[in-house]
């Protein structure tokens, strides 16, 4: 251990002991008593204020008040640390600051001999998509949250929902995880308005070295333009419905299940429906029954012309 990281390591110590014998100090480190003492030393002239007891409880300590001006944590606290940077880095590629952190948090440990547990909670699969599909996604994203920490333009070839390839400049606000898949919410300069764009749709992307001046984008409340959607599900669908919708969501009838549920994303559920194939249909609202026979019809034609 380097020098600069052993002191580091003491302070911390110090921080969170209310006296540290230099003995315990030399052991844990492996280094002499003599170089506790420098290391001390250095401590002092760095403005720690510390105190020295003599006698066989002696040993080093911080004053009271210095440390109740420090902010230090928990063992619980530094395991939910490490726990939220282990599940972060199943969605982006870990940084030089996430390890460093990790480091420190390492070094801060009470008892550096009891292993780091795992994490309560996991992401074994995270999203709907295949492992492979998932492990690109993760490079995109580390490369969005590069560009929304430094605030930087970023240029997408992007493939819509339809097809359709374009190439835009976009200012990225927020990368999130919104049923099952990932989007960035950015600023389009093509559309001059902010807009979601699915990240698997993301086919090139390129992080320029031009900044841009933040702008306040539109609420939830604002942005809210869905209706209420009422379906009826056959019975047997049932289970696969509580994946997916709240209790007071479901309503099972004689001889089907009806959902009510209010849409944001109505144009997001016609690939949904498809995957129950004859077991559901759209009652309300008007506009995605047409949709969904649409898709219905689409299919049957793709079918019958081979």
């Amino acid at each position: 251990m380097k020098k600069i990281e052993r002191i580091l390591s003491i302070i911390v110590l110090l921080l969170e002991n209310e006296v540290i014998p230099a003995t315990q100090l030399a052991t844990r480190f492996n280094v002499t008593k003599r170089t506790i003492f420098r290391d001390i030393e250095t401590i002092e002239m760095a403005g720690f204020p510390i105190v020295s007891f003599t006698g066989r409880k002696g040993g080093y300590s911080l004053l009271n008040s210095f440390k109740l001006r420090t902010y230090t944590y928990t063992d619980a606290e530094k395991q939910d640390i490490l726990s939220a940077l282990q599940m972060k880095e199943r969605f982006i590629e870990p940084t030089d600051k996430q390890h460093t952190i990790k480091e420190k948090i390492h070094l801060m440990q009470l008892h550096p001999s009891k292993e780091i547990t795992s994490p309560l909670i996991s992401f074994a699969s995270p999203t709907l998509h295949r492992a492979e599909i998932e492990e690109e996604t993760k490079q995109k994203n580390t490369q969005l949250t590069n560009a929304l920490h430094n605030y930087l333009k970023l240029t997408i070839e992007y493939v819509s929902n339809q097809g359709e390839g374009t190439e835009r400049t976009i200012h990225p606000y927020e990368l999130m995880l919104l049923n099952g898949s990932w989007y960035v919410h950015a600023y389009c300069e093509k559309r001059a308005a902010f807009r979601h764009f699915k990240v698997t749709r993301i086919r090139k992307m390129t992080i320029l070295d031009q900044h841009f001046d933040l702008q306040i984008p539109p609420t939830k409340k604002e942005l809210l333009t869905g209706e209420w959607v009422k379906l009826y599900f056959k019975k047997d669908e049932l289970g696969k419905l509580y994946d997916y919708y709240t209790q007071d969501e479901i309503r099972v009838v004689d001889n089907h299940v009806e959902v009510t549920f209010f849409s944001e994303y109505q144009k997001h559920l016609i690939p949904f429906l498809l995957m129950f194939g004859n077991g559901v249909q759209v009652i309300t609202p008007l506009s995605l029954k047409k949709q969904h026979q649409a898709a219905i019809i689409h299919l049957q034609k793709a079918y019958s012309s081979n």
